[in-house]
């Protein structure tokens, strides 16, 4: 009979919920607890799933023995969560993206799940999709060559949809290892994301080993980039239509569409597989949710430095934020709003 595993829930929003259904549809979870700040978010969640509701954290942890801790907070506080959670006995923690909002709290989670022989993984579920596995297939097998360029782009802020972004392109051109990075943003309203300071502009180039070059931009104004295409020495690979793939190369006259083969597994089945001993890794291990971190905040620091960044990046802080304190990114258009949670005064 295969293990069976207790399973909290920190943050009981939207992404709480969803992390709830998934873990209650698999054989070997059960959520047994969940916690909130807000006593309202976690009786409503603990009642759909029958669980006991905590407004502490650390109270849930202590007294519940949870085997798999999802941590579905906001990134600010998602570091200090997860150390906690490290601490308390867990086997395996599940975050949401991104990984947090500095380098150095990334690191501080990985330490912590390092020292005490916790599995880390975060909820970059897009490697999962059928489209995206097809298409790292078809660019590992040599489908288009040796892959050259890929495009990427999106809305809502880099640490936002970003993170989707940039681990995508990573993915489907089959995880190279970054080089270098140079990348600019503008923010002159004074713009957030779940509390955390947000550019309203920006893009990118990440130069991969062996020549790649990956392109990024978000939130720029028309007309817009075509952002779902990979190049390579012999062909094009792109999104079509309905979840297919369109394929151009040298061995078949025109465009072939491609339907992906369904995936037979998702982030928690293979969650509960790593835990269980029965595969080696996550795709969406903290180490490489680390690098996708790496990357967003290199960009930050190349438009603070106005230079190219050289990885492995050396700054922990939010460069983001240190450009903000600086003085170098002043607010023209003033009032703060936050895109995803409103601040007070947005809903007054």
């Amino acid at each position: 009979m295969s293990e069976s595993y207790r399973v909290g829930i920190i943050g009981c929003g939207g992404m709480g919920g969803s992390h709830a259904r998934h873990w209650t549809q698999k054989p070997q979870t059960d959520v047994v607890a969940v916690a909130d700040v807000s006593e309202r978010s976690a009786r409503k969640l603990a009642d759909e799933f029958d669980a006991k509701p905590y407004t502490d954290h650390a109270e849930m942890l202590e007294e519940e023995a949870c085997d798999i801790v999802s941590i579905t907070t906001w990134q600010n506080v998602r570091a200090e969560i997860t150390v906690k959670a490290a601490e308390s006995g867990a086997k395996g923690i599940l975050g949401e993206k991104p990984m947090a909002s500095s380098l150095r709290e990334a690191d501080l989670m990985l330490a912590s799940c390092t020292q005490h022989d916790v599995k880390l993984a975060i909820g970059h579920q897009r490697r999962f999709t059928p489209q995206n596995v097809e298409a790292r297939r078809l660019v590992m097998e040599g489908a288009i060559g040796t892959p050259t360029a890929m495009l990427r782009r999106d809305a809502h802020g880099l640490l936002n949809r970003g993170t989707h972004e940039l681990d995508e392109m990573m993915y489907m051109l089959g995880d190279p290892v970054p080089v270098w990075v140079i990348g600019q943003v503008t923010r002159k309203t004074d713009r957030w994301e779940r509390r955390v300071r947000c550019e309203d502009r920006c893009a990118a180039i990440i130069a991969f080993e062996g020549g790649i070059r990956g392109t990024y931009e978000s939130d720029l104004p028309d007309p817009g980039l075509q952002g779902d295409v990979i190049y390579g020495t012999e062909g094009i690979l792109k999104r079509g239509p309905e979840g297919t793939l369109v394929l151009l190369n040298s061995h078949a006259g025109g465009w072939q569409t491609i339907t992906p083969p369904p995936v037979e597994t998702d982030q928690y089945d293979e969650f509960i597989s790593w835990l269980g001993g029965s595969v080696e890794g996550h795709r969406n291990d903290g180490d490489t949710a680390r690098l996708t971190m790496e990357l967003m905040m290199a960009i930050y620091e190349s438009a603070r430095i106005r230079d190219v960044v050289e990885l492995p990046l050396q700054t922990g802080d939010n460069p983001l934020d240190l450009m903000v304190e600086e003085g170098a990114l002043p607010v023209e258009i003033h009032g703060r709003y936050d895109i995803r949670a409103p601040f007070p005064e947005q809903t007054n």
